[in-house]
């Protein structure tokens, strides 16, 4: 426990990390998916949105300042819900307004962010694979994004499918509440180690919001989190420490 204080600083440090989500939805009022995301998402102090289609109401978009935004951000996600196999209209019209050769290809200005996917799907995962009932995989309809990442020099992160939301239970809810956090704030990759750190961070901020019997109650679940990683570090020292012994 006392290297607790040093371990925390550490997290902390790493998770500086600002993510943006734009948001494609010509519905966004009647989607309670999109509702629920956004509510999980806010709870986060380093995650901001964008609702795409709210800036096509009226006025012509500005194009310098979407591109000013872009930069101050590490992690881009579009979230969109699948719509004949691709994404909303709005989406793909922000994108050949906004980025421009210019602006990707010419001064790199997305060079080394993420690009993540959040997908919303009404038709059952299972059918989107090789003999299902979609006969393609989520991954191969998103190829175009992971092209442009590519063209960009971004890093395309493995994309977050919400399956039918609406037939969910509520413990599955819940378990799609942290996956969805840790997707948007967490750094990748989502191994063990980025979750538990992940974990560790929220469990840190949220102390300071608790009496002091609940913060007790807290150092030691942190405590206990610790303790398990020492355990899997050692592990993996001597893992490696075997295997070089083996060469």
């Amino acid at each position: 426990m006392k290297r607790f204080p040093l371990k925390v600083k550490r997290i902390l440090k790493r998770f500086k990390m600002k993510t943006l989500i734009l948001i494609s939805h010509p519905k966004l009022a009647d989607s309670a998916t999109q509702e629920f995301l956004k509510t999980a998402g806010k709870s986060q102090a380093n995650v901001d949105f964008e609702y795409i289609d709210d800036l096509y109401k009226g006025t012509k978009i500005d194009v310098i300042q979407q591109q000013r935004q872009l930069t101050k951000y590490s992690r881009i996600i579009f979230q969109f819900p699948m719509y004949w196999y691709s994404s909303p209209a709005s989406l793909k019209q922000y994108m050949d307004d906004v980025f421009t050769r210019k602006f990707v290809v010419a001064d790199h200005l997305l060079r080394n962010k993420e690009l993540g996917i959040v997908v919303t799907l009404g038709d059952a995962e299972a059918e989107f694979q090789a003999g299902g009932g979609e006969h393609f995989t989520i991954s191969e309809l998103l190829r175009p994004f992971e092209a442009f990442a590519n063209k960009a020099g971004m890093t395309y992160l493995k994309p977050f499918v919400v399956n039918q939301f609406g037939y969910l239970e509520e413990d599955q809810k819940e378990l799609l509440l942290v996956n969805y956090l840790q997707y948007v704030s967490a750094v990748m990759p989502l191994n063990l180690d980025n979750r538990e750190k992940w974990l560790v961070d929220r469990l840190t901020k949220m102390k300071q919001e608790k009496s002091e019997a609940d913060q007790q109650k807290l150092n030691l679940i942190i405590g206990s989190i610790e303790a398990q990683q020492d355990q899997i570090d050692d592990l993996k020292v001597n893992i490696k420490m075997i295997r070089d012994q083996e060469e």
